[in-house]
């Protein structure tokens, strides 16, 4: 807690949170770190929020400039208010932590093959489907509001969303291959609109055999999709038809 109110000299690292690597060599570190105070000094964010995450990019690593991340996710706080980003550098981003866990981690659903999600689904207490369901239409509804405005994520998979629990929130992480309406054709921006989507739209099809068929945009989408996004399609048509005249009768 002295490291809060009074920066060190350089940035303390209080944890590791991942790392990837080739080989023995280390292309990426993401830290948990207290800002020092040169860091405090560069971003006046640092200093409102000194514990936040930090991702470190090594020579070894081709990769974008962390700044257009920055851009880029400075954007999205501005269009679905998320947190801003708090700075970044030709080789380190920084961002507020988000005390939650990722979507995927509150769900056993999305193991392969396909099928055997169905059975699991359907083990699943009323309270849990229904509490997924939710969050996967803010999900489907974020996305919807960052492409209607011009910003599609770009790795829009269920681990780049945080659930925070207090205020109860979804909120985007990850933005470093985001995409700007402007900056791509008009095929490739509904390619990559259309693979943003399809990963909520795949949990939508599985808690749909757990809860029936369901009536909003996320639901709609998902079922007129289903032939893409699962295997065999027909099958899950079946369960979640059973699904639903069961929910209905009893």
């Amino acid at each position: 807690m002295s490291m809060i109110d009074t920066a060190p000299r350089e940035d303390f690292v209080v944890r590791t949170l991942a790392r990837r690597k080739a080989g023995e060599t280390t292309l990426m570190m993401g830290e948990l770190v207290i800002a020092g105070a040169a860091a405090r000094d560069a971003y006046p964010l640092a200093r409102q929020y000194p514990l936040h995450f930090r991702k470190t990019y090594y020579p070894g690593r081709l990769h974008g400039d962390p700044r257009d991340e920055f851009d880029l996710q400075q954007r999205a706080s501005a269009l679905i208010g998320i947190p801003p980003p708090i700075g970044a550098t030709r080789s380190t981003f920084r961002s507020c932590l988000l005390p939650g866990m990722p979507l995927n981690r509150l769900s056993s659903l999305g193991t392969a093959p396909d099928e055997s999600n169905i059975a699991a689904a359907q083990q699943m207490p009323l309270a849990s489907a229904a509490g997924l369901w939710r969050l996967a239409e803010e999900v489907f509804s974020l996305l919807t509001r960052l492409q209607s405005q011009g910003l599609t994520h770009g790795d829009a998979h269920l681990h780049n969303f945080i659930v925070c629990p207090s205020p109860l929130e979804v909120l985007p992480i990850d933005f470093e291959i985001a995409l700007l309406r402007d900056s791509a054709t008009s095929q490739v921006w509904s390619e990559r609109c259309e693979a943003d989507r399809q990963h909520v739209m795949k949990l939508a099809i599985f808690l749909q055999c757990a809860l029936g068929r369901q009536q909003c945009p996320l639901a709609a989408e998902s079922i007129q999709s289903i032939d893409r996004l699962v295997t065999p399609a027909d099958t899950f048509r079946s369960v979640i038809a059973e699904r639903t005249f069961d929910r209905a009768i009893t």
